[in-house]
């Protein structure tokens, strides 16, 4: 479970300096919550431009406050974050909305688009604000697909947070981890022995690896709507919303890459002795650039495999 803080819940409501340290406590405390159960709250790369005060931003209270208060504000904020800071995944004439409010591009937006994929995520927010309920409703409006509302869970106190935490699954921690999970959790997929093993030797990043498991998720899913009959509306949808537009999590590699990187997009069959499979068919993680290279086309008919799970192949 990812938690998200809400940049939205800080929006100028606070008189000075000293009523925003308070509420300052508060919101660490809860990160002082969340790292108890070895997991981060993540930011938005914008937050730094919030307004505090009517006339004060982050950066300009954060001189006025305890010293220590503002160190410890500094080292979660700071210039590498921690922040969720992947592109929008959806389309760029899709929007999420709360109350006819846009909040497509913040912390809001990408909880809820977190809910929409099958992902767990939540949002933490400072209080008081115009934010200091849950569940928030948000409305998902796609240009290929009915309106959606999923409702999001808030918290503006330790005690709701810590709740939520102990009922969690445990983070990933490493590599390793990922591929026990996924290869229990994915039943619909077929991972060769050596799918993971481009990974050895690469720092861990967090963030990585939770779009690897949201991609390996939707390939999962994907494969399940195809049988014999074909692909269900459901799959139908699905290729359209993930594999298609400039947006899509998943794309072909180009005729030059294709040529130029054959004998490094071909595998070994999991199945088949010495046969390779050639697996230009990928899905995209954008920080770092890693890549899942897969099977295509999908049947009822033959495995998913997924062959290949590390850094990008087709780099020029």
């Amino acid at each position: 479970m990812d938690l998200l803080f809400n940049e939205c819940s800080l929006h100028g409501q606070f008189q000075d300096a000293s009523s925003f340290e308070s509420s300052l406590d508060i919101i660490m405390d809860m990160r002082n919550t969340a790292r108890r159960y070895n997991r981060e709250i993540f930011c938005h790369r914008q937050l730094m431009h919030s307004m505090i005060t009517h006339d004060l931003s982050l950066p300009q209270i954060i001189g006025r406050i305890d010293k220590n208060k503002a160190t410890a504000l500094r080292m979660w904020i700071g210039r590498t974050g921690p922040y969720w800071n992947e592109p929008r995944q959806h389309s760029p004439n899709d929007y999420f909305e709360y109350n006819q409010d846009v909040v497509t591009d913040t912390a809001i937006g990408e909880c809820a688009h977190r809910l929409i994929v099958k992902s767990k995520a939540q949002l933490t927010s400072i209080t008081p604000s115009n934010w200091s309920m849950s569940p928030i409703e948000v409305t998902w409006h796609s240009e290929n697909q009915p309106s959606q509302s999923e409702y999001l869970v808030n918290h503006f106190t330790s005690e709701t947070l810590e709740f939520e935490l102990k009922k969690a699954d445990p983070p990933i921690l490493s590599w390793e981890q990922m591929a026990r999970i996924s290869q229990n959790k994915f039943d619909a997929l077929h991972f060769s022995e050596d799918t993971f093993s481009p990974l050895s030797g690469t720092p861990f990043v967090h963030a990585a690896a939770q779009s690897m498991m949201d991609l390996l998720s939707v390939l999962n899913n994907f494969k399940k709507t195809h049988g014999i009959k074909g692909r269900s509306a459901e799959g139908d949808e699905m290729y359209q919303t993930y594999f298609t537009g400039s947006r899509a999590w998943y794309s072909d590699s180009s005729d030059r890459e294709k040529t130029d990187f054959k004998n490094e997009m071909s595998f070994c069959h999991p199945d088949v002795g010495k046969e390779k499979i050639f697996a230009p068919y990928h899905g995209k993680i954008q920080t770092p650039q890693m890549r899942i290279h897969f099977s295509w086309p999908v049947t009822a008919a033959t495995p998913l495999y997924i062959l290949y799970i590390g850094e990008k192949i087709t780099k020029y």
